[in-house]
């Protein structure tokens, strides 16, 4: 049998050790543990993503007004997760607002942001996952009177001066590999503690399936601990007929090996 040794042999590493050297990931003997077994511990305080405190009072004035909302679906896997998290959490806090008072829209054409055209009769657009730098619409929508909630992961240059903006990039947050979903999931886990409840971490199937959708970097402890859990415990009915309709391919197992080749793509 003819082979080529890629690395030397380090005697002193375990065969899941050489695995993690091997290829790259960085981490020492005691990392790889930890990554293996990520624990709650990982998640990293949600008051320090900046704008959070705000975006929440900004979605509760209009809860309390009784306000017309728009939500914007971002079409695509994370997009999909993102606003599915959304409606169903705050489904869970306050079902008669989100049944009667948000209507969402799916992005045409696979674009991305904000359709200022669809924006009617709304007093607040909520975008998960897009329209971090949309500044010129955001001031369009703010002096029609229109308030503008983003929570998102994309690459902007500054904060807008207009909307309220949730974003791991521009701001300070530790983890840069969150995505839309996992924005979204932050944003809840605040109103989970405002309201003193635990709706959150029943969804995190949703959130483990947006990251790997978007292809997230799961070095990342706080991510990879998201990952594990979500698709430790899959409840969300969708999530659960794609399993059984992939079963061939996946048997039961579903992890993000699994559910990048034969979820995902599905979905996009």
């Amino acid at each position: 049998m003819n082979y080529e040794l890629r690395n030397e042999v380090d005697r002193k590493l375990t065969p899941i050790q050489t695995i993690f050297k091997n290829r790259g990931m960085g981490f020492s003997p005691e990392e790889i543990q930890h990554y293996i077994d990520p624990t709650e511990d990982d998640l990293y305080d949600v008051t320090s993503i900046e704008h959070m405190k705000e975006g929440a009072a900004m979605l509760m004035s209009h809860i309390q007004n009784n306000d017309k909302v728009l939500l914007v679906v971002d079409e695509d896997c994370d997009g999909y997760t993102s606003s599915a998290f959304f409606l169903n959490y705050f489904y869970k806090l306050f079902p008669s607002f989100v049944q009667n008072n948000i209507k969402y829209v799916v992005h045409p054409n696979k674009a991305h942001g904000i359709p200022v055209d669809l924006v009617k009769e709304e007093k607040l657009v909520i975008v998960p996952d897009a329209s971090s730098n949309e500044y010129d619409i955001h001031k369009l929508l703010k002096s029609r009177g229109v308030d503008v909630l983003v929570i998102d992961h994309h690459e902007a240059p500054r904060f807008s001066e207009y909307a309220c903006v949730l974003n791991n990039q521009v701001g300070d947050y530790p983890n840069k590999s969150l995505s839309g979903v996992g924005m979204v999931y932050k944003f809840c886990k605040y109103f989970d503690t405002l309201m003193n409840t635990h709706h959150c971490d029943g969804m995190l199937d949703l959130v483990a399936l947006g990251l790997v959708g978007d292809m997230m970097d799961l070095r990342n402890f706080e991510t990879r601990y998201l990952v594990k859990k979500g698709f430790e415990l899959v409840t969300n009915p969708f999530i659960q007929a794609m399993v059984i309709k992939q079963s061939y391919s996946i048997g039961d197992q579903l992890n993000p090996h699994t559910a990048a080749f034969y979820i995902v793509p599905s979905i996009n």
